[in-house]
């Protein structure tokens, strides 16, 4: 019998805990709530757990932290990483891993310099909805190639395949994600790519500042996510986009209605070719016959990739635009295939109103200074290039075996030498400083490069996965639950005997209680 209520003890523990227990705790610890953190937030901003209701006990380095922690929170100065362990550095602080309402240091919970934007007029202006779902072009004969989770150190050598071939895109740019460091600081680089893709025509819109899941934080978190991001891109280009891109493709009521009130439209596709996982043969043969099954004269596209993946960027992005238009489509941005006229891309941080185009033409022409390009319409060739066009498209899309070429079937090869499948990791997995990057995309001498990040985790991927992925999920979930039941029983116990157990463990607990 004694075993068997040992048993059912075990069992019922963490029940008592939660009922009996917890309350006492929370007002012993009541006194010791957390302090307001170190970085710098503005009013209407707010700094890690302020507004989730959960108790802090300043958890030190290498503790716990997190719900499985009892809801702890990490001391100032520490993040709490996602297997819940306090620390410093990348691995514990990086977005979007760092969990935000318990590490106070998390990347996403810091606050870049300049005025928050929480208070700018949002006016809703133009004939596109705000506040909805848009995954289809109005605009028929277009193909709206997009790019996720950057700038990283392969966007220099993307926006030059793109000047190469005359193809304008979209940038869905995150503030401060997989430890790169924040977009608007001199110091990474990233504020002279981001003035370039302006400066050479393509759209920039937000994709959150640390990548957070929109329908998984807080009303605090995800109006802090949005504005942040706001304040990043207004630092480098002296306005911010009206076009957004909900991090995972997930959103929920709250969400749609909060980007509703901060004017943003919530811009998705209807090709997903899982770039991500790095399967391009699975990428190639999606968007292909996705466009060779429609005709132009009927249909348009919105399709999303990440400028985080080396052989996106090297080869993937070529074989798009030979494919596109080998089959009549035109190659534009978001707003051009939804009809919206560029000045209504964007929203003056003051007025709110559309960015006046003669201070856009003005913010170009310094963008030409810091970047080394020329302004729009149309781009004369980049100074930031020691290449010609031809020469930058044969370094960055040919495979050592195949120099030279940039038809699709290079392209393919480029992409999968030697096997139908790449060597490229999915997400999370980095390509890390050994990634090649094309001499002529080094970017303006006057500019830092990029650092890589050693095994970065972007967050990048749709929600969507192949079934190779969906399988290697499903294993990694039974494997974490077969090891939690583990770690709770501490052995193995006869079902007839732990559901008496329990039975008894309850009776007792309530007499004892």
């Amino acid at each position: 019998m004694y075993p068997t209520l040992a048993a059912g003890l075990l069992a019922v523990l963490p029940l008592a805990q939660s009922f009996y227990i917890a309350p006492f705790e929370d007002a012993l610890f009541a006194a010791d709530k957390h302090e307001s953190h170190s970085h710098d937030v503005s009013r209407s901003l707010t700094s890690a757990s302020s507004d989730v209701g959960l108790e802090s006990r300043a958890v030190q380095s290498g503790g716990d932290c997190g719900p499985s922690a009892g809801n702890a929170v990490c001391a100032s100065g520490l993040c709490c990483s996602s297997d819940g362990v306090c620390g410093t550095g990348t691995p514990f602080c990086g977005a979007p891993d760092c969990q935000l309402s318990f590490g106070p240091a998390c990347d996403g919970n810091q606050t870049p310099p300049g005025k928050d934007t929480s208070a700018v007029p949002r006016p809703l202006f133009g004939s596109v909805p705000y506040g909805v779902d848009i995954s289809h072009c109005t605009v028929k004969g277009k193909v709206a190639l997009t790019f996720d989770d950057g700038p990283y150190i392969y966007t220099t050598d993307l926006l030059n395949v793109l000047k190469s071939n005359n193809v304008k895109a979209t940038f869905f740019v995150v503030g401060a994600n997989g430890g790169k460091g924040q977009i608007q600081d001199p110091a990474t680089g990233y504020p002279a790519i981001i003035k370039r893709m302006y400066a050479e025509g393509h759209q920039i819109g937000s994709h959150t500042w640390s990548h957070q899941d929109l329908s998984a934080v807080t009303a605090q978190q995800r109006h802090d996510q949005i504005v942040k991001n706001e304040m990043a891109l207004v630092d480098i280009l002296g306005f911010f986009p009206t076009y957004l891109r909900p991090p995972y493709t997930k959103w929920n009521d709250d969400a749609l209605n909060d980007l509703k009130a901060l004017g943003y439209h919530v811009t998705n596709y209807d090709i997903d070719t899982r770039d991500w996982q790095g399967d391009y043969t699975y990428a190639q043969n999606v968007y292909t016959n996705i466009l060779s099954q429609h005709s132009p004269a009927s249909s348009s596209w919105i399709s999303i990739e990440h400028d985080i993946k080396d052989k996106t960027v090297h080869g993937f992005v070529q074989y798009m635009i030979d494919q596109a238009r080998q089959l009549g489509y035109q190659l534009v941005t978001v707003g051009e295939c939804l009809g919206d006229p560029q000045a209504n891309w964007y929203r003056d941080p003051t007025t709110g109103q559309p960015y006046d185009p003669s201070r856009m033409a003005a913010a170009a022409a310094a963008a030409t200074t810091v970047a080394g390009t020329a302004p729009p319409p149309p781009p004369p060739p980049s100074s930031s290039s020691s290449s010609s066009p031809s020469s930058i498209v044969s370094v960055i899309t040919s495979s050592p075996s195949s120099p030279g070429t940039s038809s699709p079937a290079q392209a393919t090869k480029a992409l999968n030498p030697g096997s139908s499948t790449t060597t490229q990791a999915s997400s999370g997995s980095g390509s890390g400083p050994s990634s090649k990057t094309s001499s002529s995309a080094q970017g303006s001498s006057s500019s830092p490069s990029p650092t890589p990040v050693a095994n970065p985790n972007f967050g990048a991927g749709t929600g969507n996965t192949t079934t190779t992925s969906s399988v290697s999920v499903a294993s990694a979930i039974t494997t974490s639950a077969t090891a939690t039941q583990t770690k709770a029983q501490s052995g193995a116990v006869r079902s007839g005997d732990s559901a008496f157990g329990v039975l008894l463990a309850i009776f007792v607990l309530l007499v004892v209680f």
